[in-house]
This record gives structure tokens, C-alpha cells and sequence, in this order.
């Protein structure tokens, strides 16, 4: 069997759409056979996703994975943390921190829908493992009050609009840090999601290398040509080992499990050294 590595995904116990169960599986229908599920700040979904697989007798290792929202330079920055110790201390704290945010944040973004005369109703947040924006945007086009889920961003939900909410997210350093005691590896999740100049991402490679940053992701299924390359050469100037992402929240043809995950020549895999966590 050919290894296919794919080290970012999400699952229902954040914003993505399957279920810990369903995503293994399709992952190894794609062919997939190391995957980490990376939700958004929490690791609820691993245990789910670790018995189904021995359950089901699934030929996939599942590798430990989050994603952790930081901040940086007034940017939202995304960490993959993988091949951690789920119930290390310093990382349960630094998620259990992550999670009260993100229910305060997701509380005061609905209570400024409702105030801008949308009375829309999305579930709790004490409902949802959770809660995202997604949940948020899902409910305003279910419920008639955008035509689609962009428009959801674009009016509302999206930086500077008037439901956003800004949140001052841990720093790069503490993720890192966390990460690294529950004996796991850094990786900064798709470098050009965040819109920087090369200037501006050399400089936070650089500078999250420097507090312990251990990658980054080159390779992932929805990328721009040439992305890859670029994204190649500056991982081996700045010193960086590689890692392949789809980012998958639910299927889509562009942006699929395993989907165009082949890492350039001459860099070294964020796995290369890997030893079960």
C-alpha cells in the first residue's frame, strides 16, 4: 500500500461536517492511510475517531492533532499541533482557555446579530463542542436571512463587519510551548490563507521558529500554482520541516482528503522521526 499522509482536518466537534467515524472513513476510501484530525481548538474528537477505527479494524493510524487559533501582529494565525499527548496538562489548559473564548466570542456575535434585527437562532453554545462562526453563518442562511454561506462572511460574520467580533487569542510562543511539553511538534497551517506579502511571512516563519516552531505546511489540495514551490523553498531557508494538509471540512472536489498532498524534493516530512505520541 502507498503511504498517504494527511495532516489536517476537521471534524463535527468543530466546523467541519462529518463525524469523527464517518471522516476515518472516507479517508481510507481516499486512500489515506495516516491522518490527523485537527479540530479547532479541542481534541474531543480523537477518542471518537480512535475506536471507530480499532472497532472497524480501519488499515489508517491516527495521528493526534489541533488546531489551535493564535494571535500574532493583530493576524488570526493557525497552529496544527500533531503526534501530542492529548491529556498532557499544559495543553488541556491552554485549550480549556481556547474554548471559553470561543463560547464568549460566538455569545457576543449572536447577540450583535440581534441587535442588527436579525433574530436568528443558531444552536447554544452550551450545545455545541464548538462553537464557530460556521454555526453561526449556517443558522443566518438556513433561517432565509442570507442567500449563502459567503454571504454570510461578507455581510456579518467576516473581519470588520458588523457581527465580528475580534478575540485576543493565545500567543504563537504559548501554542507552541504547550504543544512541545505534551511531547508533540508545531506546524503553521496554510501560510497563504492569511493574504501576507512574502515579506510579512518570512518574518513570522522566522519569528515562530525561533519560540519552537517545528513546520509548516507545504502541500495542500487547494492550492494556487506555484504556492507550493514557493512555500518549498522558503520552509528550507528558514529551516523548517514540511507538512500536507487538505483542510477538509466536508466533501468538496476541490479541497478532498489525500487530494494533492505529494511534498516538493529535498524536504524533510514534519513525520520523518515520528514515534507513536
Amino acid at each position: 500500500m502507498t503511504t498517504l499522509y494527511d495532516l489536517h482536518c476537521h471534524s463535527h466537534f468543530s466546523d467541519g461536517e462529518l463525524s469523527p467515524a464517518d471522516l476515518v472513513e472516507r479517508a481510507v476510501v481516499k486512500g489515506v492511510t495516516h491522518l490527523a484530525l485537527t479540530d479547532h481548538d479541542t481534541v474531543a474528537g480523537l477518542e471518537v475517531a480512535s475506536a471507530h477505527i480499532s472497532a472497524q479494524q480501519l488499515p489508517l493510524e491516527l495521528i493526534n492533532g489541533v488546531e489551535i487559533t493564535c494571535q500574532w501582529q493583530g493576524f488570526e494565525i493557525h497552529i496544527v499541533g500533531l503526534n501530542f499527548a492529548a491529556d498532557h496538562p499544559a495543553l488541556v489548559g491552554l485549550l480549556t482557555e481556547q474554548q471559553q473564548l470561543r463560547r464568549h466570542r460566538y455569545e457576543q456575535m449572536l447577540a450583535k446579530l440581534h441587535k442588527a434585527g436579525l433574530e436568528v437562532a443558531p444552536p447554544l453554545a452550551a450545545e455545541l463542542t464548538m462553537p464557530t462562526r460556521k454555526h453561526l453563518a449556517e443558522a443566518l442562511v438556513e433561517q432565509g436571512f442570507v442567500k449563502d454561506f459567503e454571504s454570510a462572511f461578507q455581510r456579518f460574520l467576516g473581519k470588520g463587519q458588523q457581527a465580528y467580533v475580534r478575540t485576543e487569542w493565545v500567543s504563537i510562543e504559548r501554542a507552541i510551548a504547550a504543544l512541545q511539553a505534551a511531547g508533540g511538534c508545531a506546524v503553521l497551517a496554510h501560510p497563504h490563507a492569511y493574504r501576507l506579502s512574502n515579506k510579512w511571512l518570512r518574518r513570522l516563519l522566522t519569528e515562530a521558529k525561533a519560540w519552537g516552531l517545528d513546520g509548516v505546511e507545504v502541500a495542500i489540495s487547494q492550492q494556487r500554482p506555484g504556492d507550493r514551490l514557493a512555500l518549498a523553498t522558503m520552509a528550507q531557508d528558514v529551516g523548517l520541516k514540511a507538512s500536507v494538509g487538505s483542510d477538509f471540512h466536508g466533501p468538496r472536489p476541490w479541497r478532498e482528503l489525500g487530494k494533492n498532498l505529494c511534498l516538493p524534493p529535498a524536504l524533510v516530512p514534519i513525520w520523518q522521526h515520528w514515534t507513536p505520541a
